[in-house]
């Protein structure tokens, strides 16, 4: 691979702000409110603390693949079934994340500002961009990233901030008013987020330089704010009673903004926001599908990204597979999550030490 073709750690975390922080907007904060309530924001915090100890095994697998790219590495060491199987796994996976965050941004858009425009028109211009971008390569992901990441952000703050008259923090207390149990299980749903952080391994190979165990700290932490922040706000905003039984949350809170008599109902800013979230992380995970040994070739990766963009337009209006994306978010998702990611970490990490202590014997 030149240097031409890859990106700099920077670019790298751009991406991951953007494709890791819309599934904390929408799905982590309505999950960890209704697991929760007002002691969700502890959970982040406590789980935010674990993570440190958890980073250090991301940053160990880079250094002791050496950045080379994952599958890859793991046949030339383990042979063909294990580098196919985890594979297989892992793209199974990452195809399901892409239509459930393609779900919910279609189902949202639908309901809140087009509701005479056909899913399908969203749908089909949506995973167009995405297909087009991701055949294009990690480079225009992270190009695409550089340019609405700062916009995001920007009007991140300037919701935060209008809405300050209307916060009360005082409702962020009492704690454990219904015991350790709820903080345990914002816990499980705030790991599945935080693990997500796992996606450095398959892009490493891209990168200019090596990621350090500190600057993977640092991501955490920024992906804890993102979080931590809107979570407050909403508790701070509505209560916890209503922001619980809010489908978005964080969304809603742009309903409240008001700059003067003439200037406010600037709810559709946060369209901005939630598309520009969507379109990275539905790239990036169509990227990382087509980004190993069998997709190769230009034709090939092509024709892949094609089909995979099918599958996803059909599943996404599809009545019943519908139904059952919301009880799954509801019911299973936080937990599959967090023993994909956390069993995947684990095998990783022992593949990594124990070709490293064979060699090392040798």
């Amino acid at each position: 691979m030149t240097s031409t073709s890859r990106i700099s750690v920077r670019d790298a975390y751009f991406i991951l702000l953007l494709s890791l922080g819309i599934t904390n907007h929408v799905i982590m904060i309505p999950l960890l409110l209704h697991t929760a309530k007002r002691d969700a924001w502890l959970g982040i915090v406590l789980t935010l603390i674990i993570s440190v100890f958890w980073v250090y095994l991301i940053s160990f697998i880079i250094r002791r693949t050496h950045r080379k790219p994952i599958f890859t590495w793991l046949k030339e060491r383990y042979g063909p079934f294990i580098s196919w199987f985890l594979l297989i796994l892992t793209s199974s996976f990452f195809f399901l994340m892409a239509l459930i965050i393609l779900r919910e941004t279609v189902k949202w858009i639908k309901v809140s500002y087009l509701p005479q425009t056909p899913k399908g028109v969203v749908v089909f211009i949506l995973l167009s961009l995405c297909v087009i971008i991701a055949y294009n390569g990690i480079r225009s992901i992270a190009i695409m990233s550089g340019v609405l990441l700062p916009v995001v952000w920007v009007l991140g703050n300037f919701v935060a901030i209008a809405n300050l008259r209307y916060k009360e923090y005082s409702l962020l207390t009492p704690l454990f008013v219904e015991g350790y149990e709820p903080v345990l299980r914002s816990m499980i749903v705030a790991g599945g987020g935080f693990l997500e952080l796992i996606v450095l391994v398959f892009i490493q190979h891209h990168l200019a330089k090596p990621v350090s165990y500190f600057s993977i700290s640092i991501m955490a932490i920024l992906l804890a704010g993102l979080t931590l922040g809107p979570l407050m706000g909403a508790i701070a905003n509505f209560g916890p009673v209503v922001a619980a039984q809010a489908r978005y949350p964080a969304f809603d809170q742009w309903k409240l903004v008001v700059v003067t008599k003439y200037i406010n109902h600037l709810d559709f800013l946060a369209l901005y926001q939630w598309m520009s979230g969507a379109l990275i992380r539905i790239t990036l995970f169509l990227f990382l599908i087509t980004d190993t040994p069998p997709f190769k070739s230009k034709k090939r990766r092509l024709t892949t990204l094609i089909i995979i963009g099918a599958l996803l337009f059909g599943l996404s209006l599809n009545a019943f597979v519908d139904k059952q994306i919301e009880s799954f978010l509801f019911g299973g998702y936080s937990l599959v999550s967090l023993v994909f990611f956390s069993a995947l970490t684990l095998i990783l990490t022992f593949a990594s030490f124990k070709f490293r202590s064979g060699e090392e014997n040798a």
